[in-house]
């Protein structure tokens, strides 16, 4: 290849990277769901204050009905809200203080889907399909949300699908869809 055709090539690879084009890869990586960004300590704890804190109030109201003023101040109410976060939730160290792993869990539950990590495809059944129907509804299907994943379930599905090509067009709900699904219904 002439020297110049590989300068132009490599522009243009570069440009679509910068621009935005669909990665295969990023459909395997697990979304960012922080809803704000820790201080560089890493923790809020009582005494802390500020807008990261008011952030923080807000997710605990809705995520464990904490009945928190959102005054941007981590008194006991918020640290007590903290605790029956992390008591509700698997591997969390129960202490009030809202760490790298607390916040990462608080995060994910509210700005995820909440959709199961397993494969759904026609045939199957239950709750997991429910909510995989109502998220197919957020954005356009007009699925009956009966938890079966019957021929229209898997032809909402192959619609979404095919409008990112980084997700196979199979119909399955499988990992990468379910991650990219998560994602575009969150941004």
């Amino acid at each position: 290849m002439k020297p110049w055709k590989k300068v132009t090539a490599s522009v243009l690879t570069a440009s679509a990277l910068l621009m935005g084009a669909p990665s295969i890869a990023g459909a395997q990586e697990k979304p960012d769901y922080s809803i704000f960004q820790l201080p560089k300590s890493g923790v809020l704890k009582a005494g802390d204050r500020g807008e990261n804190v008011k952030v923080l109030q807000w997710a605990l109201n809705k995520v464990v009905a904490a009945g928190l003023k959102t005054d941007g101040i981590y008194g006991s109410k918020t640290k007590n809200a903290v605790i029956k976060f992390q008591k509700s939730t698997k591997n969390l160290a129960v202490d009030g203080i809202y760490g790298k792993k607390t916040h990462a869990a608080l995060s994910e539950k509210i700005n995820s889907s909440g959709f199961p990590e397993i494969v759904l495809k026609e045939g199957s059944k239950g709750e997991a399909v429910r909510i995989l129907q109502k998220a197919l509804n957020e954005i356009g299907s007009a699925l009956t949300v009966d938890g079966i994943y019957g021929p229209k379930t898997k032809a909402a599905v192959l619609t979404f699908q095919k409008k990112y090509p980084e997700v196979k067009d199979t119909g399955v709900f499988d990992a990468d869809t379910r991650i990219l699904l998560d994602k575009v219904l969150h941004d």
